[in-house]
């Protein structure tokens, strides 16, 4: 009796759970393709001229994303950047993946207040055998970057979400 009692209050609690999730991402999508990904290995010095040189390209569209970590600089661009900052930086260059999408979610405000909203997110496409090979948040928006042979299966699941 007391697991059968622990097991409807486990599934309650996720229907409460899932419903405040389903609130809190009534946000907005939008995508890019025809991107890669570029990381390059972090050194201080050359930080500086990379951002340099990127401030550049911001200007002209081609840089979708940036972000930095203690250890490397992701790049989220146009195939041809990537392709010439491959070439231009091979000593820095720790990987370039070709042929991705950037899935990006403008949440709510509120969202930023809500515990479990990227795991709810990330477990779905997990369960949905999606790949997401890297996550770049900057306040609301939150860019998913994925294999473009999953972008339509992951507007569909997300679909029923997020308007």
């Amino acid at each position: 009796m007391f697991i059968l009692l622990f097991c409807f209050e486990l599934n309650m609690a996720k229907k409460v759970m899932d419903k405040k999730m389903l609130e809190v991402l009534k946000g907005s999508t939008k995508f890019k393709t025809d991107v890669s990904l570029v990381i390059f290995r972090f050194e201080p010095d050359f930080l500086v001229k990379f951002f340099q040189n990127m401030a550049k390209e911001i200007d002209r569209g081609r840089v979708v994303e940036i972000s930095q970590g203690t250890s490397a600089i992701v790049l989220l661009c146009e195939e041809s950047l990537a392709n010439e900052l491959s070439k231009k930086y091979p000593k820095q260059l720790i990987l370039h993946r070709k042929e991705m999408v950037a899935f990006t979610i403008m949440f709510p405000k509120k969202a930023t207040e809500t515990p479990g909203i990227m795991a709810f997110i990330t477990n779905m496409f997990a369960k949905n055998k999606i790949n997401i090979y890297e996550m770049i948040s900057c306040y609301t928006d939150v860019t998913f970057v994925l294999g473009k042979k999953d972008l339509f299966k992951a507007m569909d699941l997300l679909g029923e979400f997020v308007i």
